[in-house]
């Protein structure tokens, strides 16, 4: 059984989605949990 790779990204404002993305790009079964605070998480990045 093979470990499935993981990607914890703090924040949700310009910079961690950004991130999430390029990650997936590079390894697209990576599985990206991402972590915001407060009520809105930034999709224009």
């Amino acid at each position: 059984m093979s470990k499935k790779e993981k990607l914890v990204i703090i924040g949700g404002s310009a910079g961690g989605p950004s991130a999430a993305a390029r990650a997936k790009r590079f390894n697209p079964d990576l599985e990206v949990t991402m972590f915001e605070q407060g009520r809105f998480v930034s999709y224009g990045s």
